[in-house]
């Protein structure tokens, strides 16, 4: 059963906006080192839509080769057909990934009825050589999976969990309280670890665990202990920080949290570009105030 705290890594781009394998060699070291049970690779906050099939296929192989083999690999496979997801899967998997994240196609939302995205999502996990992961992410895809589907989908032998970004805590309990016994609900943001762990989430994937991987880890714990009042203290703080690398200035400032922080962010790919000094200036005092950096 996969759980607790994983980081949906950056991938760091030089100036010519080639993959950045040093950096990215930097930061798999640190974070090797920390309570993460793992990472995920090629999800939102690794730009997976700016990267092409061979630049993936690639980075997976990479990590999977210089990550700490006590950790989990988890890879983002959602294509548009369910053909290329699958391929995906595939390579993937004989890369050294240990499971697939997989978004829904979005494309043709209209299209994207429940039974479609059922056979999309059975297919696919028929033909992975790994466990499956769903991805909901309704900000970015435009579809919100039901949790009526999604139960259906948790009776798969090879769906193992969901990643749900939705933001919706009733909506997370439901899935806790509908799916297989042994399927993992994980909750797609720190900003309301807490909160899902409680409903009974079994960890999360968080942006902000790039930045902060120990303080996530130590949420579940104290949560786990029962030190209720810690907890809360500590979700507190991870929340402007998480709110500013996440809904607010998203990756670019995720990147430069990251630089402060003794990882290495490198550039962003276009479109998107490195944040602004200004903007730099509030990540910086969010990161004093929360504690994870010292004041210069």
């Amino acid at each position: 059963m996969f759980k607790g705290i994983f980081t949906p890594i950056v991938t760091p781009f030089d100036e010519m906006e080639e993959i950045d394998y040093p950096k990215m060699t930097h930061n798999l070291g640190l974070w090797g080192k920390t309570a993460l049970e793992g990472i995920v690779v090629l999800g939102t906050n690794g730009e997976f839509p700016y990267i092409n099939t061979e630049e993936k296929a690639e980075l997976i192989r990479f990590v999977a080769n210089n990550f700490n083999p006590d950790k989990k690999v988890i890879a983002g496979t959602g294509c548009e057909s369910t053909r290329d997801t699958i391929a995906l899967c595939v390579e993937v998997a004989e890369a050294g990934a240990h499971a697939v994240l997989v978004l829904p196609p979005h494309y043709y939302k209209g299209s994207m009825n429940e039974e479609v995205l059922y056979d999309h999502y059975i297919e696919t996990a028929d033909n992975s050589p790994v466990p499956l992961l769903i991805y909901n992410m309704p900000k970015n895809t435009g579809i919100n999976l039901s949790v009526g589907l999604v139960a259906r989908l948790s009776q798969h032998p090879n769906i193992v969990g969901i990643k749900d970004t939705a933001g919706n805590i009733v909506q997370l309990a439901e899935l806790v309280r509908d799916t297989a016994e042994d399927f993992s609900v994980f909750a797609g943001n720190a900003g309301y670890l807490l909160p899902a762990l409680a409903v009974g989430a079994v960890g999360a994937t968080a942006a902000t665990a790039n930045i902060l991987p120990d303080m996530c880890c130590r949420l579940v714990d104290l949560f786990n202990e029962g030190n209720m009042e810690e907890a809360k203290a500590l979700q507190q703080r991870l929340l402007e920080p998480n709110g500013l690398v996440t809904f607010k200035y998203g990756i670019p400032a995720l990147k430069a949290a990251m630089d402060m922080l003794g990882y290495q962010g490198g550039m962003p790919r276009r479109p998107l570009k490195p944040l602004a000094q200004k903007e730099r200036e509030i990540v910086k005092t969010a990161l004093i105030k929360c504690g994870a950096l010292d004041e210069l």
